[in-house]
């Protein structure tokens, strides 16, 4: 079985998918120049993030998607662990986004974790029955708590689900085979 981000099948009417399909330009836009300039970004899509999330996958790369929490201690120790990682291992062409449960009222919050751990890469800030329907959607599991992952291979198909703090010698074993 083959897992795909997102499900137009959704959206009915054409105004509002034209409107989706502006929103997630201005995402990738605001994405694109931040990222360039070595900021994380913090993205608050109305609504569902499934049509945000799919639009920061690209293909090629491997994606690993975190759900995290402002409040999670765990979650700050995979930051430090991942961001290593992913330094030391640049020929894997992989790429991690965040996905933050706090809500959306905590933005300064997120901006300051952001910050403080150097976290350059895309964050979606939503609530955590909106990151649980997705999750659910995708893995046919209930999202337990945070950290939890999720891995997509180079073709966007779902390959990994980690409902745990990421082993770093598990995901390097992956990528060694």
């Amino acid at each position: 079985m083959s897992y795909f981000l997102g499900n137009q099948g959704l959206v009915k009417n054409n105004s509002i998918l034209t409107t989706m399909k502006t929103i997630i330009f201005i995402f990738l836009t605001l994405i694109t120049s931040v990222s360039l300039a070595g900021q994380g970004t913090i993205i608050q899509p109305p609504g569902k993030i499934d049509m945000v999330l799919e639009n920061q996958l690209e293909n090629g790369r491997y994606e690993l998607v975190m759900f995290w929490a402002t409040y999670c201690h765990t979650c700050k120790k995979d930051f430090i662990a991942l961001g290593e990682y992913i330094e030391d291992n640049p020929e894997l062409s992989f790429t991690l986004v965040g996905v933050v449960v706090d809500g959306i009222d905590e933005v300064s919050k997120t901006e300051e974790l952001v910050e403080k751990h150097k976290l350059n890469y895309a964050h979606i800030l939503t609530d955590y029955d909106t990151a649980n329907q997705f999750y659910t959607q995708v893995t046919d599991m209930q999202l337990m708590g945070t950290p939890s992952y999720i891995l997509y291979d180079k073709d966007n198909k779902l390959v990994g689900v980690n409902p745990n703090s990421i082993d770093i010698e598990a995901l390097d074993l992956f990528f060694s085979d």
